[in-house]
């Protein structure tokens, strides 16, 4: 049996990563000399609001800047579209110069996802159950489904031994006529599959149709099937594990069954709150490293890092950070089973470090960048801290070239701590000087000698600046529309243009 503390390991792992002491050993996090507010929440809308607000009020009364790590996701419990109150309240404190991140979700190598684009046509598809023995707290299936704005569609469900022998099945129900709630359930002799579906015609903060189906089965043997028609539409369903304490966010697969059957794929797997405008949302990779031979080994990206976009089409994730065996800090009171990788005494008590992994991991080490960057100057707004992140990430032969807006699995590329934290430096922080952000293009770009400038109202700018890795500043001259960077050596920079009160950022490689 397990105990209250069974899995509380997860905030002190994901703490220790952000900005951990160490406690004399090498596992230090990214920004040791932060400091630290801790909350959790209820599994609703209020809970998790009242918790933002609580942290932003604590650190103005410190006067303090304020990084939000969420290293949590649910898929039921917003739009997934950036419409919800939590991604409305993140807008609003975002506005207010609070920076959130949050783990982009570990479903990448679960096919839990299917998009259909009907037209007046019919699937179905078997629903995957996690195993009753393996899992604590299981109570079944919780299949999210959305629709779009005024294109309605019907389901229903089926327990079946194989694809021809059905033993009971539901009616078909519309989105558009169905109760708001139905708990109900499938008989067959002495079996039973449970069920209860709340439903919205038409969301209140999106318009979209809409459905949660959870589903309840004991029986291994007997099979629990979907079906779903509508006349035009797309139509997005999840599958993830739905747990007795309300929480459960990984994703089993959907299989294709009978006629015009349909399996589950891995993409748009980023759900709430990552989902939201105004969340740096965070993949995991294994970080790189020399190994035995004396060869680069790792840096690719995390098998079970969750794949963009968002239904909307945006881009998610926003960047990657190292998720893959990371060492931090281990509760003292957990009775998770755990493989220490070194350990401290504190007081007569033991206290351990081990490897996690996940994307859990992952966003507490970009917070921590930007703890960082916020110390070295607090004046950053949020959307700058997030440029100042896309504009800085690495690419590598395991990422591959990637242009705005990103990649539906690396985002803009690996997070570049230092710089980052070089770029924070040599930015104008927006909340104490008038002055207007403007992106930028240089092309082409690797270059060797020559670029030009892509500025928003095709001006040139009066002031070009390259700042490479180790701090130095350049100069960068303009002659006849293009900038002359032949005299800098081989390498990436980071350039700043200037125009009166216009000041633009970007990335240069020189060749």
């Amino acid at each position: 049996t397990s105990n209250i503390y069974g899995y509380n390991t997860h905030g002190s792992h994901v703490a220790g990563i952000a900005g951990g002491g160490g406690a004399g050993i090498q596992y230090r996090g990214m920004a040791p000399e932060a400091g630290f507010l801790f909350n959790t929440f209820l599994i609703d809308y209020a809970s998790v609001i009242d918790g933002f607000v609580w942290m932003k009020e604590k650190a103005e009364s410190l006067n303090k800047r304020l990084v939000i790590n969420m290293s949590w996701g649910l898929f039921y419990i917003g739009t997934q579209d950036g419409n919800s109150l939590i991604s409305q309240a993140i807008s609003e404190l975002s506005d207010q110069g609070v920076v959130f991140v949050s783990s982009g979700g570990n479903n990448g190598d679960a096919n839990f996802h299917i998009k259909k684009e009907f037209d007046q046509d019919t699937i179905q598809t078997r629903i995957i159950f996690d195993s009753y023995q393996n899992t604590p707290n299981m109570w079944g299936q919780s299949i999210t489904i959305w629709g779009e704005p005024d294109q309605p569609f019907d389901i229903r469900l089926s327990m079946y031994e194989t694809a021809i022998t059905t033993l009971d099945l539901t009616p078909f129900l519309s989105t558009a006529t169905m109760p708001a709630y139905i708990d109900s359930f499938l008989v067959s002799d002495n079996d039973t599959v449970w069920y209860n579906i709340t439903c919205d015609a038409a969301h209140p903060l999106n318009g979209r149709p809409h459905l949660r189906i959870r589903v309840r089965n004991l029986d291994s043997t007997i099979k629990v099937g979907l079906y779903a028609h509508a006349e035009s539409g797309t139509v997005h369903f999840w599958n993830v594990v739905e747990l007795t304490t309300g929480v459960g966010n990984w994703g089993l697969n959907f299989l294709a069954f009978g006629e015009n059957g349909v399996s589950g794929d891995n993409t748009y797997g980023i759900s709430e709150p990552a989902c939201s405008d105004d969340v740096i949302a965070v993949a995991a990779y294994a970080a790189g490293y020399i190994n035995g031979a004396g060869n680069p080994a790792g840096g690719t990206l995390a098998d079970f890092s969750s794949v963009g976009p968002l239904i909307t089409g945006q881009m998610k994730p926003d960047l990657a950070a190292p998720g893959v065996s990371v060492a931090s800090s281990i509760s003292s009171f957990t009775d998770m089973s755990i493989s220490s990788v070194n350990s401290v005494e504190f007081n007569g008590e033991e206290y351990d470090f081990a490897r996690l992994s996940g994307t859990s991991m992952a966003s507490p080490c970009v917070a921590g960048i930007v703890a960082l960057m916020l110390d070295a100057n607090p004046f950053l707004s949020s959307q700058q801290v997030e440029d100042i992140l896309k504009e800085t990430a690495r690419l590598d032969s395991h990422t591959g070239d990637i242009n705005f807006p990103g990649d539906v699995r690396w985002g803009m590329g690996k997070v570049n701590a230092y710089a980052a934290v070089l770029l924070s430096l040599a930015t104008i922080g927006l909340e104490i000087q008038d002055t207007e952000s403007f992106r930028v293009m240089v092309y082409p770009n690797p270059t060797d000698e020559f670029f030009r400038i892509g500025w928003q109202d095709h001006e040139l700018p009066e002031e070009v600046t390259a700042f490479d890795l180790k701090g130095n500043r350049t100069s960068v001259k303009l002659r006849n529309g293009l900038a002359d960077v032949s005299s800098l050596a081989s390498g990436i920079y980071v350039l700043e243009l200037k125009r009166g009160k216009r000041i633009g950022y970007t990335r240069l490689v020189v060749q």
